[in-house]
């Protein structure tokens, strides 16, 4: 029987199915018709979610990991050090203003204003599609690396700004790893 309860159907379920419907009547077609713009117009934004999701794994991965992360980075990136990936990775994080671990254009330039940036429109969206290299109208964490090693090839990164309550890295990245563990594990380690 399973962990919940479970009682047996004592009526059949509602059935929202018209048994008089023709398939090849009008009102059918209108709504198959209705069926297919609908998917026609959902569909961007459904590989964008799916898109999400798998970014934020990824990133979720990079979080968890990071030293692990930042060796295979570092091959990829060899004029930055540990610090300076780290940075980009905070970076990141606060311009992925609706943290969906993906930069749309909207956000790029928000994170272009931040800087001061007085490049044009025109200029901005050729270096956005530039950086998206799969045309899914974003950039992920990896793109953005690219994007910025491309734009400051050797020089050092600035640190992203902070709030006052996000001084110490290292009690930060305790907090996260605590934050991850299971409450058994929090227990032994004596969170409780």
């Amino acid at each position: 029987m399973g962990m919940s309860l479970s009682y047996p159907l004592v009526k059949e379920p509602e059935s929202y199915v018209d048994p008089d419907l023709n398939e090849d009547s009008d009102e059918m077609n209108f709504a198959m018709e209705m069926h297919e713009i609908n998917l026609s117009y959902t569909y961007d934004m459904i590989q964008q979610r799916i898109r999400s999701i798998k970014e934020s794994a990824k990133f979720d991965k990079y979080s968890y990991d990071w030293n692990t992360s930042v060796l295979a980075l570092k091959d990829e990136f060899p004029h930055w050090t540990a610090d300076d990936l780290l940075n980009l990775r905070r970076q990141f994080e606060i311009f992925d203003t609706n943290k969906d671990r993906l930069l749309d254009f909207s956000e790029f330039c928000a994170s272009l204003n931040m800087v001061n940036d007085a490049s044009t429109m025109e200029a901005r969206k050729e270096m956005f599609s530039r950086a998206d290299k799969d045309n899914y109208k974003s950039i992920n964490f990896e793109e953005y690396l690219q994007l910025m090693y491309d734009l400051k090839q050797g020089t050092p990164v600035p640190k992203p700004l902070e709030s006052e309550d996000d001084k110490d890295t290292a009690t930060g990245d305790i907090i996260c790893e605590v934050a991850r563990m299971d409450t058994f594990q929090q227990m032994c380690y004596g969170v409780f």
